[in-house]
C-alpha cells in the first residue's frame, strides 16, 4: 500500500480550510502576506506539487511555517508562530 498522491479536491479543501483557519485568527485577507499565501496554496492545488517553507506576517509579529504536501498520507499544515 504505497503513498497516494492527493486529489485536486483535496488539495482544494486543505487549502481552503487553511485560509479560513488564518482569517479567523483576525488575519486580514487584503494584507500582502495572506495574498502571497493564498497564491501559493493555489499553485499548489493546481500543480499538486509539494511546498514548504515560510511566510514572514510583519504586520503581526509572526511567521507561518507552511506545509503542502503532495501524498495523502500528510495533512496541509500552517503553523502561525510568533516570531523571537
Amino acid at each position: 500500500m504505497g503513498k497516494k498522491e492527493k486529489t485536486k479536491e483535496e488539495r482544494l479543501k486543505e487549502g481552503l480550510s487553511l485560509l479560513t483557519q488564518l482569517k479567523d485568527t483576525g488575519v486580514r485577507g487584503s494584507s500582502l502576506s495572506f495574498m502571497e499565501l493564498k497564491e501559493k496554496v493555489s499553485s499548489w492545488v493546481e500543480t499538486g506539487v509539494a511546498w514548504e517553507d515560510t511566510i514572514d506576517f510583519p504586520d503581526y509579529g509572526r511567521i507561518a511555517e507552511v506545509s503542502l504536501p503532495r501524498y495523502n498520507n500528510k495533512a496541509a499544515d500552517l503553523h502561525f508562530k510568533v516570531k523571537k
